[in-house]
């Protein structure tokens, strides 16, 4: 059988090889398109493990197994541990002016003097296995893990004094608001407390539907709750005796929200499988726009400033950045234009050799008779 080709024909099998490019084009685009925000990795800090992160300034403070760990984020791709408290256990951490309250499970609070970054030194040491706290004005609200939650007058930093406590099963975090303290007890779940008297607070309210309560994050009337295994909560708190539920989310990925903190009207979120971010300007009607799950391994609690996001994990300090371009964007345009470039070439090798080794070959053998 004689090969018959002429220049149509070899515009149409170029045509046809050119045309099995486009699906490997059209995913890069349709990978492009998912989503409108990324979240890329910036930088990263080995301290083993993260459980609390407050950023302040310059400075992540994060709490792990050995207490509080201090980080310069100056430079965020090279975050460094400049300074530590070692409390032993530390879960908690609440940063005040220059002072740091750190709840620790084996040594209770320790209030560390922090105003030189790089030596804080402990000033004073309140014994009882403390697990999560949050400080207001001359007060510290200090949760239990195995119990409720003991109010601290620490008017006088070096020699906090009891005043008030509240029963109950158990802690998993604690904020306050006005005179009123938002407790969460994964068991019941959100508890409203009024310690307008500290040395007698009263049970209000307990919030329905709010089981796997683990943490707060409150801005103006609105409390934003993280669920263990059952999503986030939007709650209006304009009333606190009669808080009102606006809004859920459950991703129904058994997903273990874990931290969570609101800015500019976006909800960062931190699931221990990875980082979530949701639009909630409109608070009745919450919407994810970004997720992160490589290089996320146990998110426990996240914290932002203007720029950046940092994530306490497993392994240490995760540091990323909102983006509108991913990661992997540059070097997937790279990736797909040499591919372009190889089916291009390679159409006109198979074009040339058709023409000179066959078309060519054969009209000169047609002239000649």
């Amino acid at each position: 059988m004689v090969l018959k080709l002429n220049h149509k024909k070899l515009g149409l099998i170029s045509f046809f090889i050119l045309l099995l490019t486009v699906p490997v084009l059209s995913i890069n685009s349709k990978a492009q398109t998912t989503q409108s925000l990324y979240l890329n990795r910036v930088g990263f800090c080995d301290i083993e493990v993260g459980y609390d992160v407050q950023v302040e300034d310059d400075y992540a403070y994060v709490t792990n197994n050995d207490g509080l760990m201090i980080i310069d984020v100056s430079n965020p791709s090279n975050p460094e541990k400049i300074g530590e408290i070692l409390s032993g256990g530390a879960i908690g951490v609440a940063v005040e002016s220059n002072l740091a309250y750190i709840a620790s499970v084996s040594n209770g609070i320790i209030i560390a003097d922090i105003s030189n970054p790089t030596h804080p030194e402990q000033v004073v040491q309140y014994s009882g296995g403390a697990y999560k706290i949050a400080v207001s004005g001359s007060y510290a609200f200090v949760g239990y893990f195995n119990g409720g939650f003991k109010i601290l007058n620490i008017s006088d930093p070096t020699d906090p004094v009891l005043v008030g406590e509240y029963s109950d099963t158990r802690c998993d975090a604690i904020e306050i608001k006005d005179n009123f303290v938002y407790y969460a007890n994964a068991e019941v779940g959100l508890r409203v407390i009024n310690v307008s008297d500290p040395n007698t607070p009263q049970l209000i309210a307990t919030v329905s539907q709010t089981g796997g309560a683990n943490d707060i994050y409150i801005t103006d009337d609105l409390l934003f709750l993280a669920c263990w295994g059952a999503g986030i909560r939007v709650i209006d708190i304009s009333n606190p005796t009669s808080p009102l539920s606006l809004d859920s989310y459950d991703d129904n990925d058994g997903g273990e929200e874990l931290g969570l903190i609101e800015k500019d009207s976006l909800l960062y979120v931190a699931d221990n499988y990875g980082v979530e971010i949701f639009n909630v300007s409109n608070p009745t009607s919450i919407v994810e726009i970004a997720e992160r799950t490589s290089s996320v391994s146990a998110a426990h609690d996240i914290d932002v400033d203007d720029e950046y996001i940092y994530v306490a994990q497993g392994g240490g300090l995760l540091i990323l950045e909102l983006s509108t371009t991913p990661e992997s964007g540059n070097s997937d345009f790279l990736l797909y234009l040499i591919i372009l470039l190889v089916v291009v070439a390679v159409v006109a090798v198979i074009s040339s050799v058709v023409y000179f080794k066959i078309f060519r070959p054969r009209k000169g053998m047609k002239e000649e008779t």
